[in-house]
């Protein structure tokens, strides 16, 4: 019998691999059909017949526009690509009816994949037309009506200009290269309506409930209330994975009446090389006074009836604002923001303060704060904190005029776990700085969490004149890393300067950790210790120093208030130099402990109170030069 010769079986790939193949293409082709989608172009010229000339009224062009995409936006072709195309010209915009209601100029519902593009923000405008009543007027007579009632909400009275372009439930939608000119010092300007200044729409954007919204290239200027406000309600809580992703590039808000930005909520927000300034700035001649309602700041971070999270600001500009360049007011306790980050900006206070800030999570990296920053975040731990990172506070002034507030940075007792890192202070006119810590937690103890941590921080005085104010005062303060007071490389004043470090209500208020070293050496300043100075306690490392240096001319006073234990503690690898010219006098009945190093060098003087007792420890000794002086210092 022969044998049968087998047939080749071939190549064959298994059922697996052919399903992988399959998905491959099918994929492939879905991805190649989505590249190959039309875009809808529309003009808003040629298709919905806008003039673009300054003169003829182009609302109702603008109405068409929107109510062709927002039906469009409810067919199966409204996620295909758009683009509304707004040609070089002026486009004159709104109007009211008889009782002085206006309406949004293109008010965008649920549309998606939607790019609004002017030609350029210099040769496409789009501009309310003169003679708008705005705030509160008489429905009989028209005219401007002050409520004599501080809260007043009286529709009947309210005078509307509307939102130029809102967005309500919409995603990936883009607004690019436009100016946008609110016109208010055109307007007719009202009486107070709401709670404060005038609480009625005249915006140039509003966003809601929007995901995916790009603004890029624009100018918006010269409204009654906000350049943008963004108000998203679409977070859930603190944290929450899914954000929104609302991008402004480049465009500046600019002379509006209440805020350049108000964000009220939102998850995922970031602003690069935006200009938020001269809020509340703009004079009505009718008034003689500018239009503002409060807060009048360039930005506004305030949660109403949601969260403020994951927003940063890069390279960004809020100079000269009304109210204040940056405010984030919490009220109560709530916990309402977080991961909020200003980062390379500059925030410049010149009839305010240059930022507010009680809420928590917010950080500060390489900012120029120009004008006093007030407050800080009260907060439960140090993740809540307010923080510094190479940022200069200074009182810098602003074309001639000094920057507002009498410190450059000026906390209250308000502030928890605050810290700075690698920070400035230079005083040019004014104090630099004004800390006051919580005396008490709620038990009564002293709230050694309300200290100030400060890391590597370099104090200059460059007056050119006395000080205006009062004094420097610290009054809790962990130094870590090397700190320095030094005169900066302008000062020719020599006046004196009076520094309080510490707090009567928390023994130990001034600590020098190890490794870190204060330098005392800025010129004829004279240093009052109040509750204790402790140098170098417990370092983590054996080999870890810490250091205190009084400098030439410089006077400390370590006081003891009777009713708390103050001390002079110097740790076992650590030491206070008092320099040629330095003077220490420690008061009565202060503890003197000395584990390290306590340096007198030639013709600096030493002085303790027969009752203050001095204790050395191990190693710890008094080292006195030939020369120095044992004794009050004169004068």
């Amino acid at each position: 019998m022969k044998h049968l010769r087998k047939k080749n079986p071939g190549f064959h790939l298994p059922a697996w691999s052919l399903l992988l193949v399959s998905l491959f293409l099918l994929l492939r082709g879905v991805g190649h059909a989505q590249s190959n989608v039309a875009v809808l172009r529309k003009d808003l010229k040629k298709d919905f017949g806008a003039v673009g000339d300054g003169r003829i009224n182009d609302q109702a062009a603008f109405e068409k526009a929107a109510d062709f995409f927002n039906k469009r936006a409810q067919t199966p072709a409204g996620t295909a690509p758009a683009v509304l195309a707004i040609p070089k010209g002026v486009y004159l915009v709104g109007r009211q009816d008889a009782a002085g209601k206006g309406s949004d100029v293109l008010h965008l519902v649920g549309c998606r994949n939607l790019t609004i593009q002017g030609a350029d923000s210099a040769s496409t405008e789009i501009r309310y037309a003169s003679g708008l009543r705005y705030g509160s007027f008489d429905p009989g007579t028209k005219k401007p009506f002050e409520a004599p009632a501080a809260f007043f909400t009286d529709p009947n009275y309210a005078g509307i200009v509307g939102v130029c372009l809102s967005l309500q439930n919409c995603e990936n939608v883009a607004i690019t290269s436009l100016a946008i000119n609110g016109n208010s010092d055109k307007s007719v300007v009202g009486g107070h309506w709401g709670d404060t200044g005038i609480q009625l729409n005249y915006d140039g954007i509003f966003v809601g409930e929007s995901r995916r919204i790009t603004l890029r290239g624009l100018a918006l200027h010269h409204f009654g209330r906000d350049g943008i406000q963004v108000l998203n309600h679409l977070a859930k809580r603190l944290g929450d994975p899914l954000t929104e992703n609302i991008v402004l590039e480049n465009l500046t808000c600019r002379y509006n009446g209440r805020q350049g930005l108000s964000v009220t909520g939102v998850n995922g927000l970031r602003a690069t090389n935006c200009d938020f300034s001269h809020t509340g700035r703009v004079v009505i001649p009718s008034l003689g006074r500018a239009l503002f309602s409060n807060p009048g700041a360039g930005v506004d971070l305030e949660p109403e009836g949601g969260f403020v999270q994951n927003v940063r600001f890069d390279n960004c500009r809020l100079v000269d604002n009304a109210g204040q360049a940056l405010v984030s007011d919490r009220p109560g306790n709530s916990h309402t923001t977080q991961n909020i980050v200003v980062n390379n900006s500059l925030i410049w206070g010149t009839t305010n303060w240059s930022a507010w800030v009680t809420q928590p999570y917010f950080l500060f990296t390489n900012c120029r704060i120009y004008g006093a920053f007030v407050h800080g975040c009260r907060a439960d731990n140090a993740a809540e904190a307010t923080r510094f990172v190479s940022c200069t506070f200074e009182d810098k002034p602003y074309h001639g005029q000094t920057a507002y507030g009498t410190f450059a940075f000026h906390s209250d007792g308000a502030a928890r776990y605050m810290s700075f890192t690698d920070c400035r202070f230079v005083g040019t006119y004014n104090y630099l700085i004004w800390a006051i810590v919580s005396k008490y937690d709620g038990g009564g103890n002293p709230d050694t969490a309300s200290f100030f941590h400060l890391r590597r921080c370099t104090f200059l005085y460059d007056y050119a004149q006395p000080t205006q104010g009062s004094y420097d005062n610290l009054q809790g303060t962990v130094f870590t890393g090397p700190n320095v007071f030094r005169d900066g490389p302008h000062r020719t004043s020599l006046h004196h300067t009076n520094v309080t470090l510490g707090n009567g209500g928390a023994s130990g208020s001034t600590v020098v950790r190890a490794p870190g070293s204060l330098q005392l050496l800025a010129s004829n300043c004279a240093y009052t210790v109040v509750a204790g100075l402790d140098i170098g306690r417990a370092p983590a490392h054996s080999r870890d120093s810490a250091s205190v240096i009084l400098g030439p001319g410089n006077s400390m006073v370590i006081n003891d208030l009777g009713w708390t234990v103050t001390e002079l503690y110097i740790g076992p690898t650590s030491k206070l130099v008092l320099k040629k010219g330095a003077s220490l006098e420690v008061a009565a009945h202060t503890k003197v402990t000395i584990a390290g190093q306590l340096i007198v060098e030639d013709g600096a003087y030493f002085y303790t109170d027969p009752s203050a007792p001095v204790t050395t420890v191990g190693k710890g000794r008094v080292r006195l030069a030939p020369r120095a002086i044992k004794g009050r210092r004169p004068g």
